[in-house]
């Protein structure tokens, strides 16, 4: 008995695949989202079309089986006012960051102070941490550079300007816009 069980949940297990599920909205949206990759690849050009097609729903099909499916919906799907929030505060971070590099290449007289600092984060998750350092390195003037469990080494290019309070907002931006229930992306027990 426990052997048919066994075998029940395993055919019902997140990496099932059916052609049922080719034929759904994700594979539809999948599809979307690659063919306006294609083109902009491309460049729209109508003679890479007949091969793009054949890519396109190779690669919607591939995403489909490897995507895990998740019982649950996305929490942040529920939350569109954090995502708008954070997509603001990533595109003025990045615009800040690319004017402090600018600023420096064109006055290489400014005298700098580089160096490194520890950082103790108390992000949840893995998935988490990952993202908190991705855009770190966006923070004008600072690139994560090594992680040991919860602390960060961080790589600071003016000492004499470093603000914490920026490392410390952009923590918890990225703990509003994931939450606390976010699974890690890389499973520790397998």
């Amino acid at each position: 008995m426990k052997i048919i069980k066994q075998n029940n949940e395993l055919s019902s297990s997140p990496s099932s695949f059916s052609f049922r599920s080719v034929l759904s909205w994700r594979f539809f949206i999948r599809f979307a989202l690659f063919s306006l990759f294609w083109g902009l690849l491309t460049r729209w050009q109508q003679n890479s079309l007949g091969l793009g097609i054949v890519f396109i729903a190779m690669a919607s099909v591939l995403s489909l089986y490897l995507a895990p499916q998740q019982k649950k919906r996305h929490q942040w799907l529920k939350k569109p006012f954090s995502i708008l929030s954070f997509l603001y505060y990533f595109y003025v971070q990045s615009l800040r960051g690319g004017w402090s590099i600018a600023k420096l290449a064109l006055s290489p007289k400014l005298k700098l102070s580089p160096g490194f600092i520890k950082y103790h984060t108390d992000l949840a998750n893995d998935s988490q941490v990952f993202t908190f350092m991705q855009v770190l390195s966006l923070l004008p003037g600072t690139v994560s550079a090594r992680q040991n469990a919860q602390e960060l080494t961080i790589h600071v290019l003016d000492m004499n300007t470093f603000n914490q309070a920026e490392i410390d907002d952009c923590q918890i931006r990225i703990k509003q816009l994931l939450g606390t229930s976010v699974q890690p992306l890389i499973d520790g027990e397998n």
